[in-house]
């Protein structure tokens, strides 16, 4: 089922950022759909992170996968004017 949720956000047009849950609570973030990759099996799902580093997630761990809001989170301590 989760599988076919990331694969529908991957395909949604226009494509809004999303982020996979894993069973450790590792949260990884998927601004467009060239940061992630299922493998053609589906047992393994790897998402690409800002810095370019692949995280490689086993599918048996992934919990969910939801959509972001589209804001970046601000900042604790920071004020607006």
């Amino acid at each position: 089922m989760i599988l076919e949720s990331i694969r529908a956000f991957n395909h949604a047009a226009p494509f809004r950022p999303y982020a996979i849950r894993t069973a450790s609570g590792e949260t990884h973030r998927v601004p467009h759909p060239d940061f992630v990759f299922i493998s053609p099996r589906g047992s393994y799902v790897i998402v690409i992170d800002a810095r370019e580093r692949p995280h490689h997630l086993s599918t048996l761990l992934i919990e969910e996968a939801v959509l972001l809001n589209g804001r970046a989170r601000r900042k604790a301590g920071k004020k607006t004017a």
